[in-house]
């Protein structure tokens, strides 16, 4: 690995962080990019604010409302394993009410994941929360200072968000935002993963509403087939315009494998 105050390499194992709101989260938005990464050798971890006990409960519904919450982490827990992630952690957050949680403490769970999990690279959402849902914007707040404040051995390397470029935004619809083109530092190619991604979104029953549901199957997987990042903060001592993995710069790539 690269240190990134010195630019040394050294030997060290890959690892993950996506750091989410809701089950689901992970599989919808980010599943081929958890899913290559475990192909790939990539430690990756989850870490879940929430169980998501207001969303569905599908339909007909699946369960009752006292028992959404315990089904949703179910539905969590299978997709992680289809998606290859080798460790969850899900916090007691109440779903809608993150705008509102006590900041010092969400800020703490999140170092504290730093500190048990090592990740040379941190995923969230951006601060327009994807959707502008409040629970996306809160965790990114929370998510963007927890980054700021690591120090030492557990600061991660390189924080991104989770975007979309604004040339799609038409075919999309209005209610995702997106970023100006020039701002998407990576975008992964997880075509090879799209069939693992499908299966982790299907695994979430209670949420019966696909993404882009107003777009053609076809259409919807093309769409789905790729992963937009920007390049938030980084510790390292350059940024390329453009970059192809998520890990560049911090390894040398004639380490074999990586891992």
């Amino acid at each position: 690995m690269v240190d990134p105050t010195t630019g040394n390499a050294g030997s060290s194992k890959r690892c993950l962080l996506a750091v989410t709101a809701h089950p689901d989260d992970e599989a919808r938005i980010i599943g081929g990019t958890l899913a290559k990464c475990a192909a790939e050798g990539v430690a990756t971890a989850v870490l879940c604010a929430t169980r998501g006990e207001r969303g569905s409960r599908g339909t007909p519904p699946l369960c009752s409302p006292e028992e959404l919450s315990a089904v949703r982490e179910r539905e969590l827990r299978e997709a992680c394993a289809i998606l290859g992630v080798q460790d969850l952690r899900l916090l007691d957050h109440r779903d809608g009410e993150l705008p509102t949680a006590d900041a010092g403490k969400v800020i703490g769970e999140i170092l504290q994941a730093f500190e048990d999990w090592r990740p040379q690279v941190v995923i969230t959402f951006g601060p327009e929360g994807r959707t502008g849902h409040p629970d996306h914007i809160a965790i990114h707040g929370f998510t963007a200072e927890a980054f700021r404040r690591a120090g030492g051995d557990a600061a991660p390397a390189k924080l991104y968000y989770m975007a979309f470029p604004r040339s799609i935004r038409d075919v999309i619809g209005p209610s995702f935002p997106g970023q100006p083109d020039e701002q998407i530092k990576l975008t992964l190619d997880v075509s090879p993963w799209l069939e693992i991604k499908r299966q982790a979104i299907a695994a979430h029953r209670t949420q019966v509403t696909p993404p882009f549901a107003h777009l053609s199957e076809a259409r919807r997987w093309e769409i789905l087939s790729r992963e937009y990042y920007i390049l938030a903060a980084s510790r390292l001592p350059n940024r390329p315009d453009h970059e192809r993995d998520l890990f560049e710069g911090l390894f040398d790539p004639r380490e074999a494998g990586h891992a």
